[in-house]
């Protein structure tokens, strides 16, 4: 009597490793962008709905110059006021080493800083609030004051 053999397969502890075809590289690139056009689309809808003052009085400013430029507190402050802002005082920051300018809010109105960049085309906004404000909004020139030029 013959007897039946039956082999096994002995199973592999680890995974097998699978060659990118072109296909999954392309699968990958468009995945990553789709994301980077997600979140872009995100961040654009965020400036539109973001917060409005909560606050019906102007926004008291201070216009600061970081980066050095002669008279560009002078021309800051100009084009503030020409657009309706309350700027009462313009003065040198701490130093001139901004490369970027900056709205810093000081009463914990973000709506309003928000709102403020927003018109001067702005990106960077944060956050500063002392016990006692002087202000309620600072704006620091950097040297990318270009967008002063543009207005």
């Amino acid at each position: 009597m013959a007897t039946k053999r039956t082999t096994r397969k002995k199973k592999s502890g680890g995974r097998r490793s699978r060659k990118a075809t072109p296909s999954s590289v392309l699968y990958s690139v468009g995945v990553i962008v789709l994301l980077a056009a997600v979140i872009y689309v995100a961040v654009s809808v965020y400036g539109l709905v973001a917060p409005r003052p909560s606050r019906e009085v102007e926004s008291v400013v201070l216009v600061q110059n970081g980066c050095g430029t002669e008279d560009i507190g002078l021309r800051t402050t100009r084009y503030l006021r020409d657009r309706g802002f309350d700027v009462v005082d313009f003065k040198n920051a701490d130093s001139f080493d901004y490369e970027e300018t900056i709205v810093v809010d000081r009463a914990g109105d973000m709506g309003a800083a928000l709102e403020v960049a927003r018109m001067l085309r702005i990106p960077n906004v944060i956050q500063q609030i002392p016990e006692t404000p002087l202000v309620d909004i600072i704006i620091i020139v950097g040297a990318d004051h270009s967008w002063l030029a543009e207005g």
